[in-house]
């Protein structure tokens, strides 16, 4: 998500707009490891993030805080965060799938919607760090400058890189920094979420072998506007592709996430399947939108809800994946 098109500060307004198994990542080699000890003898926590910054602090830790995606995808790997914020507001009547399965009433909420952040709240937990996303060097998803420079002056930030990343490296580098906040990475809940996701992968390539020529999109809209994604910086989208799911280009800049359309230009990037953004919930200006119900894979019925910065993590995404399968082998050529 790059500055300029779907950014940290684009990619909120967009959505304020739309209604509102060795695990080895790529910061491996540069993070210290979680066995390390203290001068005290106790263990250590050491990670270097995606701004080469380097956060230390004592084992066990009682005040990690993370943005909800974030903190999502650790309890996916068995860590529980004790602080959260981020879009945490029901979506639909329910929560934002973006948060997994957290139970508010298990964690402090900082924030539930972006922009916000209860400081005063933040340094009453004595937290060892807060952790997010980054999309744009140096510049952390959920927390504009001014909010980062407060939080900062109480407690490190760790920032979890996302440009330019395949999913499974992703997944990993959430996996690595799970294990050294303490996750067991040998328990049931993370094995056998990593089977089913290499089980999903295997069933994916199979549904895409046996239809090669199918296209597929991912969209984001609101009543009067679209948004093209590209397959090559989404990482789920990106996965598919390694798979060999054919995906529309979306004409725009290699490092940039989606290129902005109008609904007079959809035509251009018609999709045999289409994924549909479903982070703002149902919208029924943009679906009476002429062009979008002319589209062939509208017409057909091969429109499904995409699920974009869902939680980083096996557990997630391999139902994610099982339903792209089985979407994928019930479609049909329909451009």
């Amino acid at each position: 998500m790059h500055r300029g098109l779907l950014g940290r500060r684009s990619l909120l307004a967009g959505l304020a707009a739309l209604g509102a198994a060795g695990l080895v990542g790529c910061n491996a080699s540069a993070g210290g490891s979680s066995d390390e000890a203290s001068p005290t003898g106790a263990a250590r926590f050491s990670y270097t993030d995606a701004r080469g910054k380097v956060v230390e602090f004592d084992l066990p830790a009682t005040g990690i805080v993370a943005q909800s995606s974030v903190a999502a995808t650790l309890l996916d790997f068995g860590y529980q965060v004790a602080g959260v914020y981020g879009d945490l507001k029901p979506v639909d009547g329910k929560l934002s799938y973006q948060a997994g399965d957290l139970d508010l009433s298990k964690v402090t909420v900082l924030a539930d919607v972006y922009g916000e952040f209860d400081v005063e709240k933040l340094a009453a937990m004595n937290p060892q760090v807060v952790i997010d996303l980054m999309f744009v060097k140096d510049e952390l998803w959920y927390l504009p400058d001014d909010l980062l420079a407060k939080v900062e002056k109480v407690c490190p930030t760790i920032a979890m890189e996302m440009l330019d990343l395949g999913l499974v490296e992703i997944i990993n580098d959430f996996a690595e920094l799970s294990g050294k906040l303490g996750a067991d990475l040998n328990a049931p809940l993370v094995t056998d979420a990593k089977k089913a996701f290499d089980d999903a992968t295997a069933q994916a390539k199979e549904a895409i072998a046996a239809k090669p020529g199918l296209t597929v999109v991912g969209i984001s809209r609101t009543a009067d506007q679209v948004w093209i994604t590209n397959a090559n910086q989404a990482p789920d989208l990106a996965y598919w592709k390694s798979l060999g799911a054919k995906m529309i280009d979306h004409g725009g800049k290699p490092d940039t996430y989606f290129t902005e359309i109008s609904y007079e230009q959809l035509d251009k990037f018609s999709a045999d399947i289409i994924y549909d953004d479903s982070r703002a919930g149902y919208n029924e200006a943009a679906d009476n939108q002429p062009t979008w119900r002319a589209l062939p894979a509208v017409r057909a019925g091969q429109v499904v809800a995409w699920r974009p910065a869902a939680p980083y993590s096996w557990k997630t995404n391999a139902p994610i994946l099982t339903e792209f399968a089985t979407t994928y082998a019930q479609s049909q050529k329909v451009t």
